[in-house]
């Protein structure tokens, strides 16, 4: 009997040395980051998702078809993106977004690059890039991404926007992993055929978001829960360039420091909407 009494005492003590091993375990662990989902509803049937885990957020936009005017806007302004943007918001704004690329002049001074239309008017000449696409908008609700090969048909539309690369095809992933793919913030535009617009970014506290094939899943994978098949969706400028802004709800996602803005991308509510 004594011996059983030692066993059992034996075991007993080494399950509670064995409990006591692992919650210590499990204080050492990492907590995980709170994640928060917060939903918005805009002006004509819009609505932004935001999902926040410790210093990333995802920001997600979606527009219904025949409820807006997408415009493209001239800023050239070196200043943080809230006072880049602000000018160009107006009472029916559903959304600001980054635009285009830049690059320098010979004396240095930052220049938009890539295909500029606005109003009518051609602002920037085309770039002869071998992929990417143009954003373009007939201004009354209609809204299409031309890829680089047929970027000569931008000219009949008084909105445009070149930039690269196109992310989706048909619903599908049409860029490949890169090795070199470095993380950044990112913000890509993207339509159904039936006339609905989503807007998503990617934002982190230090600009190191996603790398593009990532962001291209994220995109695809959001669309899908939406039901959404994309046609086209095409990245807009990234790193501190890349911004989401809702004027009527005040919120500002992207990098608050100074940066050259050279575009943005607005999108209003139609005015009989």
């Amino acid at each position: 009997m004594k011996v059983l009494m030692k066993r059992i005492s034996l075991a007993a003590l080494l399950v509670v040395l064995s409990g006591a091993a692992s919650a210590a375990e499990a204080q050492e662990q990492p907590a995980t980051p709170d994640c928060v989902e917060k939903t918005y509803s805009l002006t004509a049937g819009a609505e932004v998702a935001t999902h926040v885990c410790g210093e990333y957020q995802t920001v997600t936009a979606y527009i219904p078809a025949n409820s807006s005017a997408l415009t493209v806007q001239d800023i050239r302004k070196k200043s943080t993106a809230k006072q880049a943007y602000a000018p160009v918001a107006n009472k029916n704004t559903i959304l600001i977004a980054s635009g285009g690329f830049f690059g320098f002049r010979s004396d240095g001074v930052e220049k938009p690059i890539g295909l500029i239309r606005s109003n009518g008017k051609r602002l920037v000449k085309l770039m002869e890039w071998d992929h990417g696409g143009i954003l373009v908008s007939d201004r009354r609700g209609n809204v299409k991404i031309i890829p680089a090969q047929n970027r000569n048909q931008a000219g009949a539309w008084p909105e445009a926007i070149q930039s690269k690369p196109i992310i989706l095809y048909k619903g599908t992933i049409d860029i490949h992993k890169n090795p070199r793919d470095a993380e950044f913030n990112r913000v890509a535009i993207g339509y159904t055929l039936e006339g609905d617009m989503l807007v998503v970014g990617v934002f982190h506290s230090f600009s190191q978001a996603s790398t593009l094939y990532d962001f291209a899943q994220t995109f695809k994978d959001i669309a899908d829960s939406r039901g959404l098949k994309i046609h086209r969706a095409l990245a807009l400028d990234g790193g501190a360039g890349a911004q989401i802004h809702i004027p009527s709800k005040g919120l500002l996602f992207g990098d608050s420091g100074r940066s050259y803005f050279p575009n943005a991308v607005r999108i209003d509510r139609l005015a009989e909407k």
